[in-house]
């Protein structure tokens, strides 16, 4: 009789509890609060992309093997992906392969029902990552970075992004292992992926994995199709080692600054820290190895995404107030940007890549009758050289390399000057009215090394 009064006594004080409110207190969950925190800074991602479809009827060189037949059909595909707000002035990461090719990118916020175009800033293929930016007339919500370096297998996550779809999905799940690594095919590998349990499906790729606190540990790129709870996500300490490529603002503002800093976790959390100072750059009067960076021209740096992103806003010949902590003591320190100069785009196409390119005026291409009236026309190419080996000839006309348009040299010598080693650029060629994005293998700095043949080929519209 004891006992049935105990558990009526506790059942009693169960309903009196939630009669007070307690029971809807206890269903917000931690999980739950940290959605609700992430919700607004994660974003849904549409593009859109022209791919032909034809007979391959064979035949000729190896660049003839890939142009396709004129048989073709231009048809637009529709893909999704997802992604999250890093920075309120409206920078985005997802993953390199949700906007590979994409013609037209668009954004939903969350929270919202607008689309907002976006345009890729930088992408990474190697590490299948990229950033975009939108423009917005509001400060947009954003996600911190958390760390990957002291995860636990069994650890709890949270996976939101748009699958299939579904604007704003969330799923738990835990760490299932670290240190993964992944073969994607077409010689990319990722290593040092986590992998979880947490319902990762098509259209996840590039949303953030949180941990219980709501910050990122993890941006979801890929799952095991022929299985069912495994899937993988790239660590943020990864992006955020490459967040200074990605964001170079160096090479993406043609400015010098001419010193090189690095995230490192303090008590109060990531902190930026000068790695070094080149002698004479812009930087050396001003700041000094070990420094602290604070904040950039008034706003408060706390992390890798704040400095790179408020110095993406600043242009050369302005002074940059930096906030910097030295020997425990925060000072002010002024540094102007130089500009950059151009490179010369002739020279490094040639060094590079192994061919002689002129740009297309509107009078040249009225006298060669040339089938567009931009990019840059090759006039020679180097025996044996990167562009040699995958068939390209004289008279075909380079449109496009990786994600950048070409009108100019000068458009090819930035992106030239600043790929390191002997990289894999996707370039893309006219030759009489059929259009192909193909890879070349770029040779490291001024020159030297050899091409190699790829495979790696994807069609690209037919020229109208």
């Amino acid at each position: 009789m004891r006992s049935i009064y105990i558990l009526y006594t506790i059942a009693a004080a169960a309903g009196a509890l939630a009669a007070a409110g307690g029971e809807d207190d206890l269903r917000v969950t931690p999980v739950v609060k940290a959605y609700r925190m992430a919700k607004p800074a994660v974003v849904n991602i549409s593009t859109e992309q022209i791919v032909n479809v034809g007979m391959n009827l064979g035949g000729g060189d190896l660049f003839d093997r890939i142009f396709p037949s004129p048989l073709v059909r231009r048809m637009p595909v529709q893909s999704i992906g997802s992604g999250f707000v890093i920075h309120p002035s409206g920078y985005i990461v997802t993953n390199a392969h949700v906007v590979r090719r994409a013609r037209k990118i668009e954004v939903t916020p969350g929270g919202g029902d607008q689309r907002l175009p976006a345009r890729v800033i930088s992408s990474n293929q190697q590490h299948d990552l990229a950033v975009l930016k939108i423009d917005s007339p509001v400060p947009l919500a954003h996600l911190t970075l958390g760390r990957s370096d002291d995860l636990m297998e069994g650890e709890t996550v949270i996976a939101v992004g748009n699958p299939l779809g579904y604007s704003h999905t969330v799923s738990q799940g835990i760490i299932s292992a670290l240190g993964r690594e992944l073969d994607f095919g077409d010689g990319m590998q990722i290593s040092e992926l986590i992998q979880t349990d947490a319902s990762i499906n098509p259209g996840n790729s590039g949303g953030p994995l949180l941990n219980i606190n709501a910050r990122v540990i993890g941006i979801t790129t890929a799952i095991r199709a022929d299985a069912q709870n495994i899937g993988f996500a790239i660590p943020a300490d990864t992006l955020c080692r490459e967040l200074p490529s990605l964001l170079n603002f160096e090479r993406l503002n043609r400015v010098v600054f001419g010193a090189k800093v690095a995230a490192r976790h303090g008590s109060d959390g990531a902190e930026i820290v000068v790695e070094s100072v080149g002698e004479s750059s812009p930087a050396s009067a001003a700041l000094r190895k070990g420094d602290r960076i604070v904040s950039v021209d008034g706003a408060a740096v706390a992390g890798m995404p704040d400095w790179v992103c408020a110095m993406m806003e600043k242009t050369p010949e302005a002074p940059v107030i930096l906030g910097v902590i030295r020997d425990g003591q925060r000072i002010e320190a002024a540094v102007t940007l130089l500009r950059r100069p151009a490179p010369d785009g002739a020279k490094l196409a040639q060094a590079r890549l192994g061919m002689k390119l002129a740009e297309i005026t509107p009078q040249l291409a009225r006298q060669a009758r040339l089938a567009v009236d931009e990019g840059l026309v090759v006039l020679e190419v180097e025996p044996g050289g990167p562009a040699d080996a995958i068939g390209i000839r004289r008279g075909d006309i380079v449109t496009q390399l990786e994600q950048l348009h070409l009108a100019t040299l000068e458009s090819l010598g930035q992106l030239l000057e600043d790929v390191p080693g002997e990289p894999l650029l996707r370039i893309g060629v006219i030759r009489g009215n059929i259009r192909v994005l193909v890879s070349i293998r770029a040779r490291a700095g001024g020159g030297g090394g050899g091409a190699t043949r790829s495979a790696d080929m994807a069609y690209m519209k037919e020229s109208k």
